[in-house]
């Protein structure tokens, strides 16, 4: 198990410093736009004096960490897995990507887009991925969760976070690969778009490493939730979001039947290979990084540690400003309300988390497109 960092902030800016200075009360409620719901769908009822963590439905399940949503304890309460995806259109579609709780997107070398998916509950998973090199920023992203790590090799940045740093317990599917049911990971053909892995293979991956599973006493879970729901009242009408990664050209579009946004690309829905289904998301958070090229090569780096950043949130078919903040390596990245400064609590299911580079110091990547009626968005025609 990794023990955390335990770094001071390097304060970029004075004024977010300011309101991180402030501190963050827990008996404070987020005012900005939370509202009750009690008729949310796909909510439960919460019981106000038990904490949101706390809490057991009548079957015995915990709130998940990564999603808020009732799930087995047997998985709730373990160290989550992080795998890396990849997206290109060779690879597609991905399989078991749909019942991860989190998943980020960031570009890479060449302008496309490498995936992460991370799993509290991959029970019952036939096939997840294809798997796919590491990256240093996802390194960091999965030690925000205390998350095993499972990758197919890296760029050397990465496996100087992973060898050298100790960052993350790792899976490296290239060097535990061989016959499906019988090893972590497997190929279903000869090219570097068939390796994956399933949920018999994390558990023989993890087995063979030995890597406890039990979450440290002291884990904080990534995010807030607002178990009662979050409408974002006072953001801006977002039904459909157009970003600026231009070779898979991403897009969202608000469904106002089940409040999910619906992901596509290529220019075509993206869809779960096992399920069929569209790729959805409740919450969708942009959080614009600086970057930078590593000396003599072309692949990126992100300036995450130690650094803050704008960005917006995005749910409901609503939209606000956000900051973030990451205080150290393995710290967890905390995003709130740019008018406020109260750390958003998010709704209830699966969020995406898309790294967008920042156009220039400060400010937020210009090229995303967000359109407040998706009968605006010519490509929801």
């Amino acid at each position: 198990m990794k023990k955390k960092i335990v770094s001071t902030m390097l304060v970029f800016s004075l004024a977010l410093s300011s309101f991180i200075a402030c501190g963050k009360k827990d008996e404070e409620v987020a005012e900005s736009g939370q509202t009750t719901v009690d008729d949310q769908e796909g909510v439960e009822a919460v019981d106000d004096s038990v904490a949101f963590w706390e809490q057991t439905s009548e079957d015995g399940r915990v709130r998940s960490y990564l999603t808020g949503e009732w799930v087995d304890p047997s998985y709730g309460r373990q160290r989550p897995v992080a795998v890396m995806i990849e997206n290109t259109k060779a690879c597609l579609p991905q399989y078991g990507i749909e019942n991860a709780g989190v998943i980020y997107e960031c570009v890479v070398e060449g302008g496309i887009t490498r995936m992460m998916a991370i799993f509290d509950d991959y029970s019952g998973l036939d096939q997840i991925g294809n798997i796919r090199s590491s990256r240093p920023y996802f390194v960091y992203f999965a030690s925000e969760y205390d998350a095993i790590y499972m990758h197919a090799g890296g760029n050397p940045a990465a496996f100087e976070l992973i060898d050298d740093k100790n960052l993350v317990d790792n899976l490296n599917a290239l060097t535990l690969e061989g016959s499906k049911g019988k090893a972590a990971a497997y190929r279903t053909g000869k090219s570097e778009h068939t390796l994956y892995t399933n949920s018999e293979g994390i558990d023989i991956g993890i087995e063979k490493r030995s890597y406890d599973q039990t979450l440290p006493s002291d884990y904080e879970p990534h995010f807030k939730f607002a178990a009662d729901g979050n409408n974002l009242e006072n953001g801006e009408d977002c039904q459909a979001v157009q970003l600026y990664y231009y070779t898979n050209k991403p897009y969202w579009i608000y469904n106002e039947d089940d409040g999910l946004y619906y992901r596509y690309e290529f220019n075509q829905p993206q869809v779960d290979a096992i399920s069929g289904n569209q790729l959805t998301a409740k919450n969708i958070i942009l959080q614009d990084v600086a970057w930078f090229t590593y000396q003599g090569s072309q692949y990126l780096g992100y300036l995450l540690s130690f650094n803050t950043g704008t960005g917006k949130y995005i749910t409901n078919g609503k939209m606000v400003d956000i900051v973030w903040s990451k205080d150290a390596d393995t710290e967890v990245t905390h995003y709130y309300y740019a008018d406020t400064n109260e750390e958003i609590q998010l709704n209830v299911g699966q969020t995406w988390i898309q790294a967008c580079q920042a156009s220039g110091e400060g400010d937020f990547r210009k090229d995303n497109e967000f359109y407040a009626k998706k009968s605006d968005f010519s490509k929801a025609k």
